[in-house]
């Protein structure tokens, strides 16, 4: 009880504690904000991966066909309850006279592809419809979904797409172009490059927030991207990569294995492809596929935390100096303690505690303070814009549209339970200054 009234009262009166407990709240502020930011960023990217990729994704090596047969065979599965197999390709894309874009083309159905990925809430003119999108647009016989960013520009200062101007793209007409390589013959010994060029009709735009996608990406029938693809006989059904959407009650990584065996099944029995082909097609879930990327920014996370960390040493030096200086002016007050029978276990708990105090209330007050900077991350950015014209969110540069403003918890635990012992490490060397006085040295003239 003394400990505490002691405390209490060195709190009140020595204003300069009042330092130490905004420097604990600064650094604990800082170091959760950051980690806050990127554990929110590469959550982001996980969310995003299965958002347009699904929960797992099938990448053989080569092209191959039946790809409906596959999605039969894994829907059959109850782990699994949707499939979308895709056709890819690179190309061309005409928007107008001297508007040419290099763009990534997919061919898919897009029922299936909204039942695995978040194809129907990201179309501006389908998103809303209860009945599944299509590529049909007031009777036109070809029609295609293009990317946000390929019909409209970013505004550079808010760094927005102007998604009126966007709906106003519908229904115009666009030139796709793409190629193949033509087998060698007798009459040409060579493969020969051979291009195709085909008008469509924008049926849709598509705005999903992740940079990449809505700035190059066009989707259009899988039959119309085949018959643009490969000349002469057309196969049934292409694909080069199926993704896969697992039950509500399946993890990914449960589903994996089952996904793996069905497709090994398939390329066995319907495509007869021999075993080393099937060896290397990649079965991974989405995360998975991201998971380069996420462990540098990790480790872009580890090094930021470490170097503030360091700077946040600094802290306990700060409490250190404050709790010494603390300790001298009041050597009388404690040698009257100690004479009255106080034990030097006593006296450096005072200081011990004081240190507590101010670690958990300067973590508790950084931990708010970085809960509220997280929360309104989006709206402070706005704020530096409109005051000082200065954009430090770009989506061109960090994928999405938006900062991701996820506050860590765990982080925000962990950095607690750091301050707080930082700040018993600096009130240790001036607790064990006061344990050590003597009352006789000390009152000896008073």
């Amino acid at each position: 009880m003394l400990k505490l009234f002691l405390c209490l009262k060195y709190l009140r009166k020595k204003k300069i504690v009042f330092l130490s407990i905004v420097a604990v709240a600064l650094s604990t502020a800082l170091l959760v904000t950051v980690a806050s930011l990127f554990t929110g960023f590469i959550n982001a990217i996980s969310t995003s991966a299965s958002d347009y990729l699904g929960d797992i994704v099938i990448e053989p090596p080569v092209r191959f066909t039946h790809s409906d047969k596959l999605v039969e065979k894994l829907i059959a599965s109850p782990d699994i309850v949707a499939a979308s197999p895709a056709l890819t390709a690179s190309g061309l894309l005409h928007l107008g006279p001297g508007n040419v874009r290099a763009v990534s083309i997919w061919g898919i159905n897009p029922t299936w592809r909204s039942e695995v990925t978040g194809l129907k809430k990201s179309l501006l003119r389908q998103g809303d419809l209860r009945e599944a999108p299509d590529f049909g647009y007031k009777n036109s016989a070809d029609s295609c979904f293009l990317g946000v960013g390929l019909v409209t520009a970013v505004d550079s200062a808010g760094d927005e797409y102007d998604l009126l101007a966007a709906k106003d793209f519908l229904g115009k007409s666009v030139v796709v172009t793409t190629g193949t390589f033509t087998a060698k013959d007798d009459s040409s010994p060579l493969a020969t490059a051979k291009s195709l060029s085909k008008k469509f009709v924008v049926s849709d735009v598509i705005f999903t927030g992740v940079y990449d996608i809505d700035q190059k990406f066009v989707f259009m029938p899988t039959k119309l991207l085949a018959e643009m693809i490969y000349s002469g006989d057309i196969p049934l059904a292409p694909a080069d990569v199926i993704h896969i959407k697992c039950a509500a009650d399946a993890t990914p990584a449960e589903t994996i294995a089952k996904a793996q065996r069905i497709w090994s099944d398939f390329a066995n029995d319907e495509l007869n492809w021999p075993q080393f082909y099937i060896a290397q097609t990649d079965v991974i879930t989405a995360v998975q596929k991201q998971s380069q990327y996420i462990a540098e920014l990790g480790k872009q996370m580890g090094m930021l935390l470490l170097i503030f960390g360091v700077v946040s040493i600094g802290v306990i030096v700060l409490i250190f100096c404050i709790f010494y200086m603390i300790v001298i002016s009041k050597l009388k007050d404690l040698a009257i303690i100690k004479s009255l029978g106080a034990s030097p276990a006593t006296i450096s708990g005072i200081f011990v505690t004081f240190g507590f105090i101010v670690g958990i209330t300067g973590a508790a007050g950084g931990i708010i303070l970085g809960f509220f900077l997280i929360d309104n991350v989006n709206a402070i950015e706005h704020l530096i814009q409109i005051t000082f014209g200065l954009k430090m969110w770009n989506s061109s540069v960090y994928m999405f549209d938006s900062i991701p403003s996820e506050f860590s918890w765990l982080w925000a635990g962990r950095f607690f339970v750091f301050a707080s012992l930082a700040s018993i490490l600096g009130a240790l060397v001036p607790a064990i200054v006061a344990a050590r006085t003597i009352p006789a040295k000390i009152l000896r003239y008073e």
